[in-house]
């Protein structure tokens, strides 16, 4: 059986979560410590695929913090505090139905 990534936990209702802590060196640009966020499946090679994709948005998110840039929080701050949506739907270029 093939071990899941550290990013991906399960919580305790059988939910997977992405999970990524802020390096400390780009710290001050992000409000929290880490990033949690609901994939909203209960599906192991769902969860896969979602936190694949979440992933991607938070390493590109990291990468312009790195360079100097403050990151487009409102990217990740709006579609998260959207309440009871997909994943899906605030991934740029992802439309709800794909998932």
């Amino acid at each position: 059986m093939s071990t899941v990534p550290s990013y991906l936990l399960l919580s305790r209702h059988s939910v997977f979560y992405f999970r990524i802590v802020v390096p400390d060196v780009i710290r001050p640009l992000f409000v929290q410590r880490e990033i949690r966020r609901s994939l909203q499946t209960r599906c192991r090679r769902e969860a896969l695929i979602r936190g694949r994709e979440l992933l991607l948005q938070v390493q590109r998110l990291f990468t312009e913090a790195f360079q100097g840039r403050k990151p487009p929080l409102e990217l990740l701050c709006g579609a998260w505090d959207a309440g009871g949506k997909r994943v899906a739907s605030w991934l740029p270029g992802f439309a709800s139905s794909n998932w």
